[in-house]
């Protein structure tokens, strides 16, 4: 071949692969445009009637395991589980499989407005979400494979290793300590150390699991005032999976910059394995139980799918993974909870448990902003679209959540323990459906947010890491389509401990705001005055206190609903083994397990409740012709 000939033909390959990405960059750009407009005209479903069916159940098979849910806990029992090669597994999931949105970590709002969300709201609240839409707290849960990481904010936080060791004494048994989960921890993980200049303590991660873990590229302006002006008021700047009090970026389960939601962790990568039957599109009505023995046994499991009902056989164990608000309610329609509840909305009392009694999460204030003068450029959508596509970029971080750290609070002062969470959100983060993902009245938004310069100004979120208030989740009716009644019940503790760590952590920030690291950008707080707390002086203490109760929800971090504990006349409804008290061949693998709120993110804590679900089952049958293979 001659030169001429072969620079001809490179010519040719550049110019169309030139085309080719364009094509590409156009293709993204227009399903992010149009999922945007659809996010302001979507209807949320108040139900799962879409997925009832009437007919008689009829038989769909035989399995070792079925699994209930595809999310977090589920997708790595299932992972972990078909390692046996003689073992079969169903997932069973209503849900169906993500797609090109799924894969942008910053389409987090909008993503909340299809069918990958459940949608789930609150009941009316009385101590928090005041300044929401008829007081409901809204609760955005993952449908689909991959669950709630499907649409979460993607952010790597274990926990402090004082939550395990407390788990430990709650459950009665070392394996929920902190040394045992450390090693799950580290053999789900992948860590990659992509930002140099970005903490990072190498004996507290893992390499070569599952789950990427990286550092998003690249920092905005404001998020290095956020770690300056930490060091000035003697605060570090580490590595919080280390278990060390102050501020980091965050560490998040993207690889090279696209969502690494827990299905692609974990299942795409095994989906040749024969012993593994994914059915999406199936939706759980109940347990199958056997009450003619004593304990009971789960037998199989009974669900919808396209148009028709089915049950399933389960010849070794059910597992439950559907989430905090899916698992109870699967458990009291199979007649396993609180026996007046049940009594009240007509089902048959198979075992008495406090299932649901126990709802938490990380109540969250999201009335703090600041303005500055510095102005963050806003580039062609197009361009913002081929910096995804070199895993960098505003499109790799979900919700801009470029920031975090952890602090003490005056409960916890000099221990070491974090109470306090801050994580900082840069300039143009905001969106035109902020006001909906937010849930907020007209007036909270006006007062709030509608008329700041998003260019300019940042947001920082505190959070309330060991929460003292309870909820609860209750059957509306004995029909498995309904939706739960959740009552988030924030800010609620008698000791007013949510509250008060609440203002703590705005003092804090505060106190971050009048360093020279703020003033470089003459970083000011927005006035943003609330017309709910116009009686009292602007800024002032009680002011703040209206202000929590108004801009005070949830972060997305529901949990406890079947807490692990030794005694299940205390309240426990799984013991150390993640087994149901009084039901046998039946676990519960989500975070409705957590026995307390952890000074971290859920999600990853869920994953090392799957992997410990997946050795349970192996030590519990190693009895099995060869198992002793597959085993640890």
């Amino acid at each position: 071949m001659n030169n001429k000939l072969l620079i001809v033909l490179l010519l040719i390959l550049i110019v169309s692969q030139a085309i080719i990405d364009e094509q590409v960059i156009d293709f993204y750009s227009d399903i992010i445009s149009k999922v945007y407009d659809n996010g302001l005209r979507y209807r949320f479903p108040k139900n799962a009637f879409e997925h009832c069916a009437t007919e008689k159940p009829k038989k769909y098979g035989s399995y070792d395991f079925v699994i209930i849910g595809a999310g977090a806990g589920g997708s790595v029992s299932a992972n972990r589980l078909t390692e046996v090669p003689y073992w079969n597994v169903l997932l069973l999931e209503a849900g169906q499989y993500g797609n090109i949105l799924t894969d942008i970590p910053d389409m987090f709002y909008p993503i909340q407005f299809t069918h990958y969300n459940w949608a789930y709201n609150s009941t009316p609240q009385k101590t928090a979400c005041l300044g929401l839409v008829n007081r409901v707290c809204l609760y955005p849960r993952g449908k689909g494979v991959g669950g709630s990481s499907l649409i979460n904010g993607l952010v790597y936080a274990r926990g402090h290793k004082s939550d395990f060791d407390k788990w430990a004494k709650a459950a009665g048994n070392e394996r929920w300590g902190y040394n045992k989960v450390l090693e799950y921890f580290k053999k789900s993980e992948h860590f990659v150390h992509r930002d140099p200049d970005a903490p990072y303590e190498p004996k507290f991660h893992g390499h070569g699991g599952y789950l990427n873990v990286e550092y998003h590229l690249y920092r905005s302006p404001h998020l290095n005032v956020f770690l300056d002006a930490h060091k000035e008021i003697g605060l570090d700047i580490v590595d919080y999976n280390a278990n060390r009090l102050g501020a980091s970026p965050s560490q998040l389960n993207t690889f090279h910059g696209t969502r690494l939601h827990n299905a692609k962790a974990f299942l795409y990568p095994i989906n040749k394995r024969s012993n593994l039957n994914i059915l999406t599109g199936s939706y759980v009505t109940r347990i199958i139980l056997d009450t003619n023995v004593n304990p009971p046994v789960a037998v199989g499991v009974e669900f919808s799918h396209n148009g028709h009902n089915y049950y399933v056989e389960a010849k070794k164990e059910v597992i439950l993974a559907a989430g905090v608000f899916g698992s109870p309610q699967i458990l009291m329609l199979s007649g396993i909870g609180p026996r007046k509840h049940l009594q009240d909305v007509g089902i048959k009392v198979v075992k008495d448990l406090e299932v649901g009694t126990t709802l938490r999460d990380n109540p969250t204030f999201f009335g703090l902003s600041f303005s500055t003068n510095y102005t963050e450029p806003i580039r062609p959508l197009k361009d913002y679209v081929k910096q995804f596509l070199n895993g960098i970029g505003p499109l790799t971080v979900p919700a801009s959540n470029q920031g975090i750290g952890f602090y003490e609070s005056s409960y916890t002062r000099g221990t070491g323990v974090p109470d306090i969470e801050l994580m900082l959100i840069p300039a143009n983060s905001s969106n035109i459906l902020s006001q909906r993902s937010f849930g907020l009245t007209d007036q909270t938004y006006e007062d709030v947010w509608k008329y700041v310069n998003a260019t300019q100004t940042f947001t920082v979120y505190v959070v309330d890491l060991h929460s003292q208030s309870i909820g609860s989740v209750k059957l509306k009716s004995k029909n498995p389509y309904e939706y739960p009644l959740i009552n988030s019940n924030f800010l609620s503790d008698p000791q007013n401990r949510d509250i008060n760590t609440l203002y703590e952590g705005i003092q804090l920030v505060l106190k971050m705001s009048q360093t020279k690291a703020f003033r470089s950008i003459d970083a000011k707080l927005q006035p943003g005055f609330l017309r709910a707390c116009k009686q009292y002086r602007h800024f002032s203490r009680d002011y703040w206190y209206c202000a929590l109760r108004q801009l005070t929800i949830n972060l997305y971090h529901p949990l406890g609903t079947c807490p692990m504990g030794t005694n299940p006349k205390k309240g426990a409804v799984v013991n150390y083994e993640l087994k149901v008290f009084g039901i046998e061949n039946l676990r519960v693998a989500d975070a409705s397990v957590f026995p307390f709120t952890l000074a971290g993110h859920p999600n990853t804590p869920t994953v090392m409740v799957g992997e410990q679900l997946a050795d349970l089952i192996k030590f519990t049958h190693k009895g099995s012709s060869g198992l002793w293979d597959y085993f640890l």
